[in-house]
């Protein structure tokens, strides 16, 4: 292993792969699908995709790492409308789920 760490018969592009990859695992923030019961209301439902189910407590919410692919479970789930389903930027620093921001389009 060299001083990284890192085995040495790696390539440069596997080694660049691999950085990437901790650096995602390492990043806190993700994203979750929600809908706006009443809107603007702050009564806000939590998708989890696994159990096909909605819930008001986000620590059930299923995690998206990247937005891109949050936006396109979105719209399937939505049925290809605009209307009714959101995106939400958390953070899970320290174990727990905190919105940044939420995203409406």
């Amino acid at each position: 292993a060299d001083a990284n760490g890192i085995a040495e018969d790696l390539t440069p592009d596997q080694i660049r792969d691999l950085k990437r990859s901790i650096e995602d695992i390492e990043n806190p923030i993700r994203y979750v699908i929600y809908s706006e019961v009443l809107p603007g209301r702050r009564w806000r439902l939590f998708l989890n995709v696994s159990d096909d189910t909605w819930c008001d407590d986000i620590n059930t919410a299923t995690l998206f790492k990247a937005e891109h692919i949050a936006k396109l479970v979105c719209k399937e789930y939505s049925g290809g409308r605009k209307r009714g389903l959101s995106i939400a930027k958390i953070t899970t620093r320290n174990s727990k789920r905190k919105v940044v921001k939420y995203f409406r389009w």
